[in-house]
């Protein structure tokens, strides 16, 4: 196993210093991910190379851990530097973090056997099918949204299978599945998002777990619930591509004019608000949506049992609420930023499809606010 024997945690501190010494790296296989539609070897390195991945994997297998409030601002400058990293690095770390938690022991020790750091591409949602044979399961089905799949060594599906049926989570090689090039989009181009699809594939009983039941790590597996295991990560991404908006716009405006007006945009009054207001969103929303996380986590960490439905539903309407005004925050600010900044070599209009992108990640869908809305009414009650 390569994963050290003693597994000694990795300091998040020290992934956010490679992040630091690699941040020209990233940057500049921003526009190459968009390019090609998907993320470059380059960039898959240069993940490893920071073990970004480690961030989520539980203490005691070896990994940082790190907590769901310090996940913003750790996946916001990740994405602030690069959107696509920001994207499947949040996805690699999700994934990881919950493989450390279920996965029995021979499937760690298989998994981490070729790399201290492996990257894992994942779909949550079970549209496929586990039938169980001597030894483990045969899989088939077909799923969507496998961020990153095209340079990952593994993809961990969520399945539907046993009996009665329960969900059931397999980690197969991705040379073991098919992947359909179907990532034509507006938003998150070069995150290689594809469809991914696999006909009968015997499965070992050790690469499979069920992704609602830890057998190690902290709270965070076993308490907050998949939105709030998710929030912090999808928010983070939201934040700093909203966040690189800002800055890029801000800059921008400081010597551009508009046609026939002698005055920079800068100097104009209403940018002057509309800048102040979205920085303020920005702010609003990151500070809320940590204060709900470390709230939350407290409640986990003082019982064994998940969170009450009253206080998921509270810490989903949080995620849900942050994303749509930072979202918003950043939509507003963006037509002044003039017609320039609609040309695909700007960083300004990749940042406004990636953020209104990540709005759509069932994490932030705005029925969390619905389901808040009943949870009070019945409070009420």
């Amino acid at each position: 196993m390569t994963l050290d024997d003693d597994r000694t945690p990795l300091r998040i501190e020290a992934i956010e210093r490679s992040i630091d010494d690699l941040a020209a790296e990233f940057e500049a296989e921003a526009p190459r991910c968009e390019q090609a539609r998907r993320p470059t070897d380059a960039l898959a390195d240069l993940m490893r190379r920071a073990r970004i991945p480690m961030s989520k994997v539980a203490r005691e297998v070896g990994g940082c851990e790190i907590s769901p409030a310090r996940q913003i601002d750790f996946f916001a400058r990740l994405a602030y530097l690069n959107p696509t990293a920001g994207w499947i690095g949040f996805n690699y770390s999700g994934v990881l973090g919950i493989l450390s938690a279920t996965l029995p022991e021979a499937g760690l020790e298989a998994l981490f056997s070729g790399s201290t750091c492996p990257l894992v591409a994942a779909v949550s949602a079970p549209t496929g099918r586990s039938e169980a044979v001597v030894g483990g399961y045969v899989v088939k089905g077909r799923w969507a949204y496998a961020s990153g799949v095209t340079c990952a060594d593994y993809v961990f599906l969520t399945t539907i299978g046993g009996d009665p049926p329960r969900p059931i989570g397999v980690l197969l090689p991705t040379n073991e599945i098919c992947l359909h090039d179907d990532w034509h989009t507006a938003a998150l181009q070069g995150t290689g998002s594809v469809d991914v699809s696999v006909e009968g594939v015997f499965v070992p009983k050790s690469m499979t777990c069920s992704p609602f039941e830890p057998i190690r790590g902290g709270a965070q597996y076993r308490g907050l619930g998949y939105r709030g295991y998710v929030g912090g990560e999808n928010f983070g991404f939201s934040l700093g591509v909203a966040r690189r908006l800002v800055d890029e716009t801000a800059e921008l405006t400081r010597t551009k004019r508009r046609v026939l007006d002698p005055t920079p945009v800068a100097d104009r009054g209403a940018f002057q608000q509309a800048l102040g207001r979205t920085d303020a969103s920005l702010r609003a929303a990151r500070a809320y949506l940590m204060d709900e996380f470390d709230r939350a986590m407290a409640l986990a960490e003082q019982s064994d049992a998940p969170l009450s439905p009253h206080e998921t539903a509270r810490l989903g309407a949080a995620v849900g609420w942050a994303t749509e005004t930072v979202v918003q925050a950043a939509t507003q600010l963006f037509p002044y930023a003039g017609a320039g900044a609609l040309h695909v070599s700007s960083p300004i209009q990749r940042a406004l499809r990636d953020v209104i992108g990540s709005g759509q990640h069932i994490v932030a869908t705005n029925e969390t606010l619905d389901a808040w809305g009943r949870a009070l009414l019945e409070k009420a009650d």
